[in-house]
């Protein structure tokens, strides 16, 4: 996904005005979207891949106010590490899909927010999409908007947004992982679909003031934590 960075600023976009100062990124990788959040008081990146953990580490040395820590969001051990970082903002951006329990993670990260924080959340959606691509990255699921509704609701934070993003990503997603049967997208599929991806952003986002479309190949869902 670092190939993409019009799609990876497209997700900044998005979720950018509903971020605080303290976040904490759940899944980080290598740090595709790590960097776009430097500027803040504190980023916190987690993970499960020691490997990931240290080049993420070696990344943003120079950067005091990034903490990279490895560990797993549905232990309590994990959740213990990181409470003492006062996080107004959990992001997990294309992660719970990768998680088995994903309630237990999604319990935790409501945990961690200090009162009125925030969390980001970016899945892929469509179960009918669902395909040899999903297996092979280590999906355990692609969600619905009613499915996502109940698992944030179930942690006791409101939603502020939910709704369905890159209708143009479907027909790429569906072809290579359910006719084609590929378990890798091809590069050059890559560099099309960034190369276009202003055109079909921008299409999108004019959509989107006059339809709440039900459909995409991915859910955004930003949620809020009771300030009481």
């Amino acid at each position: 996904m670092a190939s993409v960075d019009r799609y990876n600023r497209w997700i900044y976009d998005e979720i950018a005005p509903y971020a605080g100062r303290r976040l904490l990124e759940v899944g980080c990788g290598i740090g595709n979207m790590t960097s776009y959040f430097l500027g803040l008081d504190e980023v916190v990146g987690l993970d499960r891949l020691p490997s990931s953990v240290r080049y993420v580490r070696a990344a943003f040395a120079d950067r005091p106010n990034v903490h990279i820590c490895e560990g797993d969001i549905t232990t309590r051990d994990t959740v213990a590490q990181l409470a003492g970082h006062r996080l107004d903002t959990v992001m997990c951006l294309n992660v719970l899909e990768h998680i088995e329990d994903h309630q237990t993670a999604l319990r935790h990260m409501a945990e961690l927010l200090t009162p009125g924080g925030r969390l980001l959340l970016f899945v892929p959606a469509g179960a009918y999409m669902h395909g040899t691509l999903d297996s092979a990255l280590g999906h355990f699921r692609r969600y619905d908007r009613g499915q996502l509704r109940s698992l944030v609701s179930a942690t006791g934070l409101t939603i502020l947004r939910l709704s369905y993003l890159n209708i143009a990503g479907i027909p790429g997603w569906w072809l290579n992982s359910r006719v084609l049967k590929r378990d890798i997208l091809p590069h050059g599929q890559l560099k099309l679909f960034n190369l276009l991806a202003p055109l079909f952003i921008g299409a999108e986002r004019l959509l989107r003031r006059v339809w709440d479309v039900p459909l995409g190949q991915s859910l955004l869902c930003i949620a809020q934590k009771p300030t009481q």
